[in-house]
């Protein structure tokens, strides 16, 4: 019997959770007219883009951490400078 392919696995493990990230994200009010991309590589989310504020920055990383499977997030987001 072959050996199961681990690699598609994990593949598909992290499409899912970056679409269940970013469900989450778009679902938060506040953060889903932000352009926050997504991305996930064996279970660590990268979260990239600008958000408005600081406040806005967490929330972000707190939505993402808080979707099973995700392991840790790397938060690359920018806050924007007021004015």
């Amino acid at each position: 019997m072959a050996e199961p392919d681990l690699k598609a696995a994990a593949a598909v493990d992290d499409a899912a959770i970056t679409a269940k990230v970013k469900t989450a994200v778009i679902g938060e009010p506040g953060l889903s007219a932000l352009k926050i991309d997504v991305d996930t590589k064996d279970g660590v989310v990268t979260l990239t883009g600008t958000v408005d504020s600081a406040a806005m920055k967490d929330r972000a990383q707190q939505v993402a951490q808080s979707v099973s499977g995700v392991r840790s997030v790397v938060d690359n987001l920018v806050v924007k400078s007021q004015g």
